[in-house]
């Protein structure tokens, strides 16, 4: 089941973590990204590009947080890559969530170069089946419903069977060190928030036990590690300027590779 998006001769693709529309960080990376890797031609990002569509104030489209998505699109376009959203507890929900509705079946393209993937889309890149299930509870905010999954938002995804990869924003209990120490700290978060959270996260154990993905990766919160239990691989990618925000996923081998960094690239 789902669409082929394969690029004709695709064997690897980049996964991100967020971005927090930080362009001075998010644009020498996708630079870096053609060098080191100019045969990718897909990136796959977890949520928090911070996505907000452009508000009209008159006669004028006023971009927020410095107009960083049409400056994204350019940088994408300019490398040649195209870039699949697995839109994250900040991104528009408000926006997303209407055209998600109504056709649950496609991605919502918002640039020429960047598609928005509704919550529960299965599709194949490379031979691989992916399945894109985004949304989380925001910790620091009470923001709404719309970005958090829900129980049959869980059970309509989990009913195309196994997938090879499990694209998420929101973290499943995996054990990964540092995840956990981050939840640990929570005098920085309310317990109604904490709750939530607990709860969304346990229902992303359970979308994780019914299509039995070969690897998982998630973002959202901010730190990176893997881990590796019972013949499964769960990543978590670090947010945008931090180690272990973007890695190569090669898709014959399903083998997670590190993007060099800047100075590494240099010497």
């Amino acid at each position: 089941m789902g669409d082929d998006f394969t690029i004709h001769g695709e064997t690897s693709v980049a996964v991100s973590g967020d971005w927090e529309s930080r362009g001075e960080a998010v644009f020498p990376l996708i630079r870096r990204l053609a060098r080191q890797h100019p045969s990718v031609r897909t990136m796959l990002h977890l949520g928090d590009l911070r996505w907000v569509p452009a508000r009209r104030v008159g006669k004028q489209r006023l971009h927020l947080y410095d107009g960083f998505l049409p400056k994204l699109d350019a940088e994408l376009g300019r490398a040649r890559l195209r870039l699949l959203l697995t839109p994250g507890n900040h991104d528009d929900w408000s926006s997303l969530q209407p055209a998600f509705l109504a056709h649950p079946e496609r991605p919502r393209r918002l640039t020429p170069h960047i598609w928005a993937l509704p919550r529960g889309l299965r599709f194949h890149i490379g031979g691989r089946t992916f399945l894109s299930f985004g949304g989380a509870v925001s910790l620091d905010a009470d923001r709404g419903t719309a970005e958090i999954p829900t129980d049959d938002d869980m059970r309509r995804a989990a009913a195309g069977g196994r997938v090879d990869v499990l694209l998420t924003h929101e973290p499943p209990n995996a054990g990964i060190a540092a995840v956990e120490r981050t939840l640990e700290a929570h005098q920085r978060w309310n317990a109604d928030r904490l709750n939530l959270s607990a709860s969304s996260r346990s229902r992303i154990d359970h979308l994780v036990d019914q299509v039995q993905p070969s690897l998982s990766f998630h973002g959202h919160m901010h730190v990176g590690g893997r881990v590796d239990s019972g013949g499964r691989r769960t990543v978590a990618l670090s947010v945008i300027g931090m180690p272990g925000n973007t890695v190569i996923l090669r898709l014959g081998t399903l083998e997670v590779d590190a993007l060099k960094t800047a100075e590494t690239e240099s010497n």
